[in-house]
């Protein structure tokens, strides 16, 4: 209760903030803490100002790196659904944070960079639990997290221009896995992470080549089993994702629109 008092009490004091070894310690082990109000507004709030306010130092940056991926918060019992969720889900959000910062000014050794973009790839399309608010708890939103952490490795100046089919096949993945609507929003942060790739030399034909067969994929099992509502809903979630991209990359509206008008006509409000 001290610690937690005096982490609050850090919430009042202006940028930069000072930490100790023993207040970051007690972030990392509540990172997914199931009351909201210590994950969100006392946790998450203070590794933000951490990393992007000048709060860590730059060894205390690279313990924090360090010691995340070591011990594989962001798989921790993945597969079910229990409230370790919050875990894995702002520790992606975190991962997010570290790369963002190391963007602006790099702190990791080459080797945790490579650690974390391939967290950052087999993080998202591996998630299973896809609650957005949990009433009780307040966000779980992993999908959603975990999107922005693959954005922000995408982002990256070191993310090997290679890897970027495999960023964009990650959100392929969670859209053909789809069973059920996402609830909030879970869509556009999916879609930003296609626009960034989209933006980047050569990450637009890698964008346009999933975004074609995942639709051939998704009308196909659809058309095969319409009465089945998983495949409506999977249907849905494309076609939401498709006008998002259509609003944020100019470059991706010519498919985008050929997606949006695909499903009208398929569906009959389009002759």
């Amino acid at each position: 209760m001290q610690m937690k008092n005096e982490l609050e009490a850090l919430l009042t004091q202006p940028d930069p903030l000072s930490f100790t070894e023993a207040k970051i310690q007690w972030l990392l082990d509540h990172i997914g803490d199931p009351d909201g109000a210590i994950r969100d507004d006392l946790v998450y709030t203070l590794l933000a100002r951490g990393f992007m306010a000048g709060g860590f130092t730059t060894g205390q940056k690279q313990l924090i790196a360090r010691q995340t991926t070591a011990g594989e918060a962001l798989f921790t019992g993945q597969g079910s659904e229990s409230d370790l969720i919050f875990t894995r889900s702002f520790t992606a959000l975190l991962g997010a944070l570290i790369l963002s910062a190391d963007a602006e000014s790099a702190f990791l050794t080459r080797e945790q960079r490579q650690i974390w973009f391939a967290q950052a790839l087999k993080y998202l399309p591996s998630e299973t639990d896809r609650r957005g608010y949990v009433p009780g708890h307040g966000w779980a939103h992993a999908i959603a997290h975990g999107s922005d952490f693959l954005d922000a490795a995408v982002q990256h100046p070191a993310f090997p221009p290679a890897q970027l089919p495999a960023a964009a096949q990650a959100v392929s993945a969670v859209l053909l896995a789809t069973t059920a609507p996402f609830a909030d929003d879970e869509e556009e942060r999916l879609a930003v992470v296609w626009s960034s790739i989209a933006k980047l030399e050569g990450g637009e034909a890698s964008v346009i080549g999933q975004l074609q067969a995942c639709s051939q994929q998704i009308w196909t099992s659809y058309e095969q089993t319409p009465a089945d509502i998983q495949y409506y809903y999977r249907v849905s979630t494309f076609k939401r994702v498709c006008e998002a991209l259509y609003f944020l990359t100019p470059n991706l509206q010519a498919v985008a629109k050929a997606e949006i008008d695909s499903y009208f006509q398929q569906m009959g409000f389009r002759d």
